[in-house]
């Protein structure tokens, strides 16, 4: 930002000292001594910002280079920006449904489909089927909470193609709750859902029992 913002004042002054010149010229008039003072001025404060700009920037130079740098500094700008807009937006967060309900117990385990969709940026969260599909190779960020309800008895896991990679466990306590996190490195196409395991049950009302993954950087 300081390299970009000192290179920014040495246009506005190549502009400026352009303008002034163009102006002399239309109206024909001249000062020899006047005008070597100011252009003596002016380039030792022109050489003073070069001179800032080549240690900021990493380059050195004369006034002639100013423009060249001010080119490929805007380049490098332009390209972080069109790195940055297509850079890949995965995000999503959902409950397990939209008001109260208690799910289980079972006697197999269950893929819990958290329906009551909150967010779903990049469409990678499925949720009729409750698995999030990784759209792209990169390192993701994951949380899910559980509540018992009154059973008193959740058993729950996130796994990452079926390997057990966190888990929620809450037992004997009436409506109480858990949650855990964790952060993957997943390739593109790999799986990630929570599952209920057999003889548990599980309840929400909207935000107690939740699912979310967000994509923290591609690789």
């Amino acid at each position: 930002m300081e390299a970009v913002s000192v290179l920014l004042l040495l246009l506005c002054c190549c502009s400026l000292s352009g303008a002034q010149v163009e102006s002399s010229n239309e109206g024909n008039v001249t000062n020899e001594s006047s005008q070597h003072f100011d252009d003596k001025v002016g380039n030792d404060w022109m050489n003073e910002l070069m001179e800032s700009s080549g240690e900021a920037a990493g380059t050195t130079g004369s006034q002639s280079d100013v423009y060249t740098v001010l080119r490929e500094l805007i380049a490098k700008v332009e390209n972080l920006e069109k790195a940055g807009n297509e850079r890949p937006k995965v995000a999503f967060s959902a409950s397990l449904f939209p008001s109260s309900q208690h799910r289980g117990p079972f006697n197999i385990d269950t893929t819990l489909i958290f329906t009551n969709v909150i967010t779903n940026i990049g469409q990678a969260y499925n949720s009729g089927t409750g698995v999030f599909a990784a759209p792209v190779r990169g390192v993701y960020y994951f949380t899910f909470t559980c509540n018992s309800g009154t059973t008193g008895k959740v058993n729950a896991a996130l796994l990452k193609n079926g390997q057990n990679m966190a888990a929620v466990i809450e037992n004997g306590n009436v409506d109480s709750m858990g949650s855990n996190s964790v952060i993957l490195q997943l390739n593109e196409g790999d799986h990630v859902k929570i599952i209920l395991w057999r003889d548990n049950s599980i309840y929400d009302n909207g935000y107690r029992s939740t699912f979310t993954g967000v994509l923290l950087f591609p690789m």
